[in-house]
């Protein structure tokens, strides 16, 4: 059953109760919230904003996207960061939105698409706090250049006549496989599920890693799903492009190669530098939330792009990663700020500390300096 939000003047909206509840968001709040919503992006909200809203996710994003432009819609430039929000730069522009409301509340002043003297090109917001003026460029990495459904793909279909019993194979591999070493693990995968008793580890080295869990058979045998995904390996920090296989009774799941990110972040430098002040402090800002590779070493080619010769008009890198916990509707924000040593305008340490992941944690929501909740 789903609950429908729909006027003369309003795009027809549904959302499933099971959602709604899941929120504890009453309809006619959320009806605001959609109004409120509407009223600032204009035609743009048609493409913004799905008709039918079918998981929680998406909606908690929808909310928190309009209580974050909400208290941004007097910055200074705001008119020009709405026009920002077109198909192609949905995501870079949120990331923009994200970024300016949390820092709005600790600084004096903000203003969105800055303009620079003698350029055309121009950095995406400029920080007044204390004595000090920041510009700061945000950059979104598109992980589509990684994209590696095509190798699982294949893969999938070489290892799937190996899995005789349905259970679910979780693959993680750091470097490519030739089509011998794929059916030298089929081989070892059907010598040890036959010997499954229960969920575990089957193969841990160097370059692969091999968990199955036992699992009921789909009695569909046309069931079939593809799920692409980016997957985190905690031990070692470190993020993988991956796909999940359901088909036949069992569930393959691929995650690998490990992706040398290290060029891909340097080039961020390299398209910013246009949109740098000539005589101001200046932070790239890199939004991490799809960045493939290994956290410490991404860290690392960052820092070392910095040189006595090279990047010196930057005063800092800054990664930034943003995720909200299931028991948690507040938008949490972790950061990584890399300062430059060879910065011709250096940012100082008390600039540096509202980056502190401390300081993040005391931050309340975006609309509501009292309460941590939407």
């Amino acid at each position: 059953m789903k609950d429908r939000m729909s006027s003369e003047e309003e795009s027809n909206l549904s959302v499933s109760n099971e959602i709604l509840k899941s929120t504890n968001i009453s309809i006619e709040e959320l009806r605001r919230q959609f109004i409120d919503l509407k009223s600032i992006l204009g035609t743009r909200f048609d493409y913004v904003v799905p008709r039918n809203i079918t998981d929680l996710a998406t909606l908690q994003w929808i909310i928190d996207l309009n209580q974050r432009l909400q208290k941004l819609k007097h910055c200074k430039g705001f008119d020009k960061h709405i026009t920002t929000y077109t198909k192609k730069q949905l995501s870079s522009s949120y990331f923009v939105t994200v970024i300016a409301s949390y820092l709005l509340d600790m600084v004096d002043s903000i203003i969105l698409e800055p303009a620079l003297d003698s350029k055309s090109n121009k950095p995406d917001i400029l920080v007044s706090f204390q004595s000090e003026q920041v510009y700061m460029e945000c950059k979104y990495i598109d992980t589509l250049k990684f994209d590696y459904s095509q190798e699982h793909e294949h893969m999938f279909s070489i290892l799937r006549d190996y899995v005789t019993v349905p259970h679910q194979i979780s693959i993680t591999y750091r470097k490519p496989l030739s089509d011998t070493e794929l059916h030298r693990l089929g081989e070892t995968l059907r010598e040890r599920t036959d010997l499954v008793t229960g969920d575990g580890n089957i193969i841990n080295n160097s370059d692969i890693e091999v968990n199955v869990m036992k699992m009921e058979v789909y009695q569909d045998k046309n069931f079939f799903i593809i799920l692409s995904m980016i997957v985190q390996n905690i031990s070692e920090n470190c993020y993988y492009p991956g796909h999940v296989y359901v088909k036949d009774g069992i569930t393959v799941s691929l995650s690998g190669p490990k992706v040398d990110y290290a060029k891909v972040l340097k080039e961020r430098f390299k398209k910013s530098k246009s949109q740098s002040p000539d005589n101001k402090p200046y932070i790239l800002v890199i939004d991490g939330n799809r960045m493939l590779g290994d956290l410490t070493e991404n860290i690392r080619a960052l820092s070392s792009s910095f040189q006595p010769n090279t990047n010196t008009r930057f005063s800092a890198a800054l990664l930034v990663k943003y995720h909200r916990r299931l028991d948690d509707q507040q938008l949490n924000l972790d950061f990584h700020l890399i300062s430059n040593p060879f910065a011709k305008f250096p940012i100082s340490k008390e600039f540096e500390r509202l980056f502190s992941n401390s300081t993040q944690s005391k931050r309340h929501s975006p609309t509501d300096k009292t309460t941590d909740t939407l």
